[in-house]
């Protein structure tokens, strides 16, 4: 066997085979860090039969191998540790497989995020308010997501100058008045996934908005067809509880390893 760079559109289908095949839950987050790095394809000749990605030059995101050549992980995984300058790896915890071979030898862990899925049922004590949500697609109102302070990137901001079709942002607003922000991203390499998040401007904190505007952007994308889904850093508690009060559920965790 052999290992070649390679293109992400050259390991995309496999990719998404290992995810939806195995059930693996992800998200926005986890989808930025396969895209934007280093793509391999293990082959064997000249037939790929697995692939991994480095990103950062650091940090590996993702591993898998075929059944067939499933017995020669542990083997090709040393190789893969050996590849630029390899530190450690973010895995999510559903990906038996890559999580499996981080654990052989591993120096220590830590615990990176949530990854939650939505519920149909909409929670017992949930009280719905009447929100509107307008979409910010004009670079002259680019400007109004700076009242978030640093929770939008410039990065955010250059997807939305840009009309990046996979990324929007909506002002939401109570009878005309700004509450805060919510945030959709559709799947770039789960295509069938739509990733929802929000922010709640300070004075309307701890009023409910927060978990109604995560549960009126879940019913917006599923209209669209997606699976709704969210994820938050490990130790943020307020978000996990507004999305466990918007009817969300903590399915998988991302860890990072360090070698």
């Amino acid at each position: 066997m052999r290992i070649v760079r390679t293109s992400f559109d050259e390991i995309r289908d496999m990719m998404a085979k290992n995810i939806t095949e195995n059930g693996i839950t992800v998200d926005s987050f986890w989808e930025d860090h396969v895209l934007e790095g280093n793509h391999y394809s293990i082959q064997d000749r000249d037939s790929p039969v697995g692939y991994f990605i480095i990103h950062g030059e650091s940090t590996i995101t993702s591993f898998y191998l075929v059944e067939e050549y499933a017995h020669h992980g542990q083997e090709i995984f040393e190789k893969i540790k050996k590849y630029e300058q390899v530190t450690n790896a973010l895995v999510p915890t559903g990906d038996e497989f890559f999580l499996a071979h981080c654990m052989d030898g591993f120096q220590r862990m830590e615990k990176q995020a949530y990854f939650s899925l939505y519920r149909k049922e909409v929670p017992a004590d949930f009280r719905r308010k009447e929100l509107t949500f307008e979409r910010v697609l004009l670079r002259e109102e680019v400007s109004v997501i700076r009242l978030a302070g640093d929770f939008f990137s410039k990065d955010d901001e250059n997807k939305i100058i840009n009309n990046a079709d996979y990324y929007r942002v909506y002002k939401v607003l109570e009878d005309g008045d700004l509450v805060g922000f919510g945030v959709v991203e559709i799947g770039r390499v789960i295509k069938s996934i739509a990733s929802i998040g929000m922010y709640v401007i300070e004075e309307k904190r701890r009023q409910g908005y927060a978990k109604n505007i995560l549960r009126q952007l879940k019913e917006l994308v599923e209209e669209e067809g997606y699976d709704s889904r969210s994820g938050c850093w490990y130790y943020n508690h307020n978000s996990l509880k507004s999305m466990i009060s918007a009817g969300a559920y903590p399915r998988s965790r991302l860890l990072r390893f360090y070698f």
